[in-house]
């Protein structure tokens, strides 16, 4: 996602110089759960976000987003896939996140790229996607402002994936059924492999941690 932080017409979130602040905006920006992969809003096409007559304060709701795509370690976040109908969808790393509202995609490249792709929303299913290694779009930031950008490699393919989400479209689209058994055969290996590490990390913490008493 280095590739964001090199684009000179977005306007960037960055709420870490809040976090230790008794501001207002500390106080509204919230962690928001991730619904689970069933919820029928995964599946809705989202309406465009009206910043004459706003559902939400789009800062506030797009600085919420950021923090909590930052607590899972993803690279996008939309809004649905919290359980809220707004088109708004965050992307970035580190640092560096920005908020798309009402995206579009005015041009794709010819050209394809194929990488494998995982969601925040189905966990540890990686599936291999092709999609246009370059894309031409239009959003409005968290002002309301009209703005055009282009992108290419991983924030093309993060964008195009946040937008099928705002159209009420996932990844298991783009490829065949075959790739997908073989991905949620993968999947089911990783998650049992997951939870019996972490079983073994926390009773290597409890053992850890009576001794630390004990010393």
């Amino acid at each position: 996602m280095t590739d964001i932080i090199k684009e000179n017409d977005v306007i960037r979130i960055n709420t870490d110089p809040y976090k230790n602040e008794p501001s207002v905006l500390q106080e509204k920006i919230r962690i928001f759960d991730l619904v689970p992969e069933a919820h029928p809003a995964l599946k809705k096409v989202l309406p465009d976000f009206d910043f004459k007559k706003p559902p939400v304060d789009p800062n506030f709701f797009a600085s919420s987003l950021v923090e909590t795509c930052k607590l899972h370690n993803g690279l996008g976040l939309s809004a649905n896939q919290c359980g809220f109908e707004y088109r708004v969808f965050v992307m970035g790393s580190a640092d560096n996140y920005v908020a798309f509202f009402n995206p579009k995609i005015l041009k794709s490249s010819e050209q394809q790229s194929k990488m494998e792709e995982g969601c925040l929303s189905y966990k540890g299913l990686f599936l291999n996607v092709e999609r246009p290694a370059e894309i031409e779009v239009e959003y409005q930031d968290f002002n309301g402002i009209l703005r055009q950008a282009k992108f290419t490699g991983m924030t093309a393919r993060c964008f195009q994936h946040e937008l099928d989400h705002m159209n009420g479209i996932t990844y298991h689209s783009h490829v065949g059924t075959v790739s997908i058994q073989l991905a949620q055969k993968r999947r089911s290996k990783y998650l049992k492999l997951l939870s019996k590490t972490l079983k073994e990390t926390n009773n290597g913490n409890n053992r850890s941690g009576n001794y630390r008493n004990i010393r």
